[in-house]
């Protein structure tokens, strides 16, 4: 089979392509590092990282039915000629992307003072010390809702302050375990005392413990008490809700602020770490407490103290998620439109082959070729970043709009059919429906996984060890670059494997990709499992575009291109940032739990998928056989030569021949 390497006709539709991805790989992978710049909590960033993607979904939802009916051809429409329709179209959505982008410049940055915060608690129970805030001096009125708060390093001591920062430990974790109150020894878990009504449960005797650990206990809803037993290898989630300081706490001379739980709560304290500590410190001066740190109060995931921040206003994150929201709602309109430009401009037929992969190489030369440039000589900064992405949007736009001659005119109604001729309609050889959805909502999966890492990449290479920006930037060019060649012989590929055992291929990717994840603690190790994005990411895409070109009518083009860009790039990157955004949590254990999840689900997932294909879909979609009418027409037989009719097989599972397609 002879390729034609170059198509004249199509030479500025790839620098658009390589123009419009350059101008995503440049600002795009670094929105995180922005967002924390700007000061967003950890939080706000994944709830923005999951909303704007949600509301994005409004562009290729508008923006494709809009283009099919302005291609016209149906329902009445006169046919475009030209497909200025097309390339307008795409050409607005950048240039409004742009102007949203350059908007979150304008944001200012949110100010926070986070004052001085510890734990304390004692056999009376458990309080928050925090020092008083700004100028004012004053102490949070604390409403009815709850939070939660991380504590760590807590000791015994005379007397707590809210400077207290204990050392971390190094030592490796102790295994939790259970234990019945009144056993002869206790170790680091969860016990639950079961006792009377009214009848306080009897205290820890002091000489079971050969080294006492603090007891912090609480009533569940059942009303039994459950005690948390901290050791200094690991941290306790406490879920509690404040009271206001006491008018007597309140005393303007005092730096800090005593805010009480609002649930009982209590700390066993053993009599003989009291007398040690009142021999070492002197019996009046001297009340014996528990002091803990609270690891990151105001910025862990559903922070009880977030809002008590000195200086806290989240009008800077509701304008982050709106103008965001909407810049991201003309970036995906944008793609599903420039699919499907790639898909009319190369007029592929059932008797040869489109380059469309070809097309989409340049695209991903670009996305892959810009990122490293603004992470290294730029340090991910978002100014560096925005103005790398203007000058490439607006060379795109120019392009789009000079070039009257790009061949984006509507596909001919023959374009899917075996030598532009059909023996019987359409719509009686095959049914897509069933195959569309099934593809949909593999698409919205492999989204899941995908935006689970992607979304918050930037964030774990931070903290790694040799993290920097600029391994932000090459680890997408070390899956993007590569995927050129694969991308060059895509449809050959395509063809050679069938879409949906490629589908599956990206499911046993992820099971690898979010498996490496866990077990990497360098930075620069993070190409090896970042070069899986050859198939989950580029090449995925690709086989989407193709395998719709078939699923989908030709006046539906443009819906059918918006389906993966909806499936994917928004439903699944919001389900896929708010799972994902659970791993910073408690970083980095929930980090390895989070992912250990998504690789047992990349493997059922996988499992259903191969079973759900090749036992049900692959079956029940097959194209049947169909006769010609009797006597054949004319047009038939001359096609043929002597007059026998070879059936049209528009979906083939088999051999990859020219004119048979396998899904």
């Amino acid at each position: 089979m002879k390729i034609k390497w170059i198509n004249s006709n199509l030479l500025t539709l790839k620098c658009v392509l390589f123009l419009f991805f350059g101008a995503v790989g440049s600002l795009l992978p670094f929105i995180p590092l922005h967002m924390n710049a700007l000061g967003l909590s950890r939080d706000e960033a994944v709830i923005v990282s999951g909303i704007a993607p949600l509301i994005a979904l409004i562009g290729p939802l508008v923006a494709a039915p809009l283009a099919d009916r302005l291609a016209g051809g149906f329902g009445g429409a006169p046919r475009s000629k030209t497909g200025r329709y097309l390339r307008v179209m795409i050409g607005t959505c950048c240039v409004l992307a742009t102007i949203f982008y350059w908007l979150l410049t304008l944001i200012p940055p949110i100010m926070r003072s986070p004052p001085n915060v510890s734990f304390m608690c004692d056999e009376a129970g458990g309080f928050i010390l925090q020092d008083r805030c700004g100028a004012e001096r004053t102490c949070y009125n604390w409403g009815s809702g709850k939070g939660s708060v991380l504590v760590k390093n807590c000791i015994f001591s005379c007397n707590a302050t809210s400077a207290y920062k204990g050392e971390s430990s190094t030592s490796p974790p102790v295994e939790e375990v259970s234990a019945e109150y009144g056993e002869d020894y206790y170790d680091a878990g969860t016990y639950i005392i079961n006792e009377p009504e009214g009848v306080a449960p009897p205290q820890t005797p002091a000489e079971y413990i050969q080294e006492p650990y603090p007891h912090m206990c609480f009533k569940n809803a059942s009303g039994s008490t459950i005690c948390e037993v901290y050791t200094e290898y690991y941290s306790i989630k406490l879920n509690l809700g404040l009271l206001p300081s006491a008018p007597n706490q309140q005393n303007e001379t005092d730096d800090t602020c005593k805010y009480p739980f609002a649930e009982p709560f209590a700390c066993r304290m053993p009599s003989k770490k009291v007398e040690e500590l009142k021999k070492e410190f002197g019996s009046d001066d001297c009340n014996p407490v528990v002091v803990c740190e609270i690891l990151d109060p105001y910025n862990n995931t559903d922070s009880l103290l977030k809002r008590s921040q000195c200086g806290y206003d989240n009008i800077s994150f509701w304008l982050y998620l709106f103008i965001k929201s909407f810049a991201d709602i003309f970036i995906a309109a944008a793609v599903a439109l420039i699919g499907t430009a790639v898909v009319i401009a190369t007029r592929e037929t059932s008797t040869g082959r489109g380059d469309i992969g070809k097309q989409f190489a340049c695209g991903v030369a670009g996305f892959g070729l810009f990122a490293p440039i603004i992470g290294g000589c730029a340090d991910g900064r978002f100014f560096e970043g925005i103005i790398c992405f203007t000058v490439l949007m607006v060379l795109a736009v120019i392009i789009l709009l000079a070039d009257e001659k790009m061949p984006l005119s509507p596909p001919e109604w023959w374009w899917h059919t075996r030598c532009g001729l059909l023996a019987l309609p359409m719509s009686s050889v095959r049914k897509y429906g069933l195959e569309t959805a099934a593809l949909g909502i593999i698409l919205l999966l492999l989204g899941v996984f995908w935006n689970s890492i992607d979304s918050f990449l930037p964030w774990h290479v931070a903290k790694l060890p040799e993290g920097s920006s600029l391994i932000i930037g090459l680890a997408v060019t070390v899956g993007a670059i590569p995927a050129v060649v694969f991308l060059i012989f895509a449809e050959v590929i395509v063809d050679y494997c069938g879409h949906s055992n490629i589908l599956i291929f990206c499911f046993v990717n992820y099971i690898c990709h979010h498996l490496t994840l866990i077990c990497i603690e360098n930075a620069t190790l993070l190409f090896l499992c970042e070069f899986l994005e050859i198939f989950t990411l580029h090449v995925m895409y690709v086989t989407a575009v193709l395998y719709l070109r078939h699923l989908v009518p030709r006046k539906l083009t443009a819906c059918g291109q918006a389906l993966p860009v909806v499936a994917h790039f928004c439903l699944g990157r919001c389900i896929g940032a708010f799972l994902g955004g659970i791993a910073y949590d408690e970083y980095p254990a929930n980090f390895n739990r989070v992912h250990q999840w998504f690789t047992v689900a990349a493997a059922v997932v996988a499992f259903i998928y191969y079973i759900a294909y090749h036992f049900y879909l692959k079956p029940k979609c097959g194209a049947p056989v169909h006769l010609p009418p009797d006597p054949a027409p004319a047009v038939v037989q001359s096609m043929n030569g002597n007059g026998s009719y070879t059936p049209l097989r528009v979906y083939h599972n088999s051999k990859s021949k020219k004119g048979h397609f396998r899904y």
